[in-house]
């Protein structure tokens, strides 16, 4: 299985939905360019498609994965079912991009040349207050549901500091990188999803605000073999739910295997 982090974000993001799928099979959570341990610059989906073909050799990593995106990396993982179907035996799809749909007007504003680094600027600023106090917080009620929250995003908090440091340069502009390129691709990676035959779980929050119910909806809906499942909470699910996620995942690993060698059908498990 091969684990691919959102936006932003590092491979550590899937530590708990890591822990409970590596009892009985080989995961990856790679970082991807731009993010993390990774000091290539970023790229698009794509590119980022491309360098994880290449992860995917030099580690030896056998073929079909079940491979499991969240967000941004969710579009990473579609790009690399069209551009190496043979690598991929299911696709797990958590609160993914892939369709119009799941760009918002915000969105695009991100992905102007320099109005978009601005409002990244003020809105990190903003966000890192916030959790300052949020941290300061879970300090002093280290069982309020605050403090929960807190310990379970150690890679936001890695992005955009919790000190009064300034944001980190190459975060901001990995983030900017990607966005621009998710407005670029989405439209092409769209009108290929109809290729994509492989069995997969389009799986989202009943409440995520990020990519909306509406935008997993579609994206299920051009996926020839795909199945939408909804879960309670938003766009958060590897970090609010991983005891959910890893059975869907599971089912779906079973489900490549009993396919493989045989044309995929439209069939699916129930969620």
């Amino acid at each position: 299985m091969v684990l691919l982090h959102g936006q932003p974000g590092a491979g550590d993001d899937w530590a708990a939905l890591a822990r409970l799928l590596s009892k009985d099979h080989r995961v990856l959570a790679p970082n991807r360019p731009g993010w993390g341990s990774d000091t290539r610059p970023a790229v698009g989906l794509a590119a980022n498609a491309a360098s994880l073909e290449e992860f995917l050799q030099a580690v030896g990593a056998q073929s079909p994965l079940t491979v499991v995106g969240h967000s941004l990396g969710g579009g990473v993982a579609l790009e690399l079912a069209l551009m190496h179907p043979e690598r991929v035996g299911a696709l797990v799809l958590v609160g993914s991009v892939g369709v119009a749909g799941a760009l918002s007007r915000f969105d695009r504003l991100l992905a102007l040349p320099v109005l978009g680094s601005a409002i990244l600027r003020v809105g990190v600023a903003t966000l890192r207050s916030g959790l300052i106090a949020a941290a300061h917080y879970s300090q002093r009620h280290p069982g309020a549901r605050v403090a929960k929250k807190v310990a379970i995003l150690p890679t936001l908090q890695a992005a955009i500091g919790t000190d009064a440091r300034p944001t980190v340069g190459r975060s901001r502009e990995s983030f900017l990188v990607e966005q621009r390129a998710l407005l670029a691709e989405t439209p092409q990676l769209e009108a290929d999803l109809g290729r994509i035959e492989v069995p997969t779980a389009v799986v989202t929050g009943a409440s995520d605000r990020i990519v909306p119910v509406s935008a997993a909806k579609a994206l299920a809906a051009l996926l020839p073999n795909a199945k939408l499942i909804v879960m309670g909470g938003g766009h958060l699910l590897p970090f609010d739910h991983p005891e959910k996620l890893a059975e869907v995942v599971r089912r779906y690993t079973a489900l490549a295997s009993n396919l493989k060698g045989a044309r995929p059908r439209r069939e699916t498990p129930e969620a």
